[in-house]
């Protein structure tokens, strides 16, 4: 089962379930396409376009602050954990802790807005330590920035789709027509045909 068809089933709470999952860094449910296809399901009108956005920016928010609170809990542990060395290894964590370091609020409003980065971003802000102010600040317009325009992309995109499927339908609407109109042009002739045919005979 896809994110459209969790979301048209399960409505607001499967919008909800899966902003975390994405933002966990759960593969198969990646952020950007989940709000894209809220977009979309706004512009079809399957939800509703406020609690929609409202809690779509409460997902955004959440799990990146779980990201980050796990990370300020096991402090550097967790870089040595078996299960997150896959997102952040202890070689990548000292490559972007000096970084990080220096400009640490630039960093974390990119890793907000460039996907394959963000769990490392907020991993190593809970890591060094980040004031909980500064991240929920700096998360939070950069949650608003992603969430408008993936959003806004899905309902455009949806918008466009109904409208070349409403086009696709009077195309066939008129193809009917026009195949109607064949059939009796074709039927006037041929009858044409065999009633001056008939008169010659006679």
């Amino acid at each position: 089962m896809d994110s459209y068809s969790i979301i048209e089933q399960f409505s607001y709470p499967g919008l909800f379930f899966l902003l975390i999952l994405g933002g966990l860094g759960v593969p198969f449910f990646p952020e950007d396409l989940i709000l894209i296809a809220c977009g979309v399901m706004i512009s079809v009108g399957i939800i509703k376009p406020i609690p929609a956005i409202l809690i779509s920016y409460t997902g955004l928010i959440l799990s990146d602050f779980m990201l980050y609170w796990a990370g300020r809990k096991f402090g550097r542990k967790i870089v040595t954990n078996q299960r997150f060395e896959k997102i952040l290894s202890p070689a990548k964590f000292l490559i972007i802790e000096k970084k990080f370091r220096r400009h640490s609020t630039l960093i974390m409003l990119l890793g907000r807005l460039l996907v394959g980065f963000r769990t490392q971003v907020f991993l190593l802000s809970g890591i060094t330590r980040v004031s909980m102010a500064k991240f929920l600040i700096i998360d939070s317009f950069g949650s608003a920035v992603v969430l408008t325009i993936m959003v806004t992309a899905g309902y455009l995109g949806g918008k466009f789709l109904e409208s070349v499927k409403k086009g696709m339908l009077y195309m066939e609407y008129i193809a009917g027509f026009l195949a109607v109109m064949a059939i009796i042009i074709i039927l006037i002739y041929l009858s044409y045909r065999y009633v001056t045919k008939s008169n010659n005979i006679s």
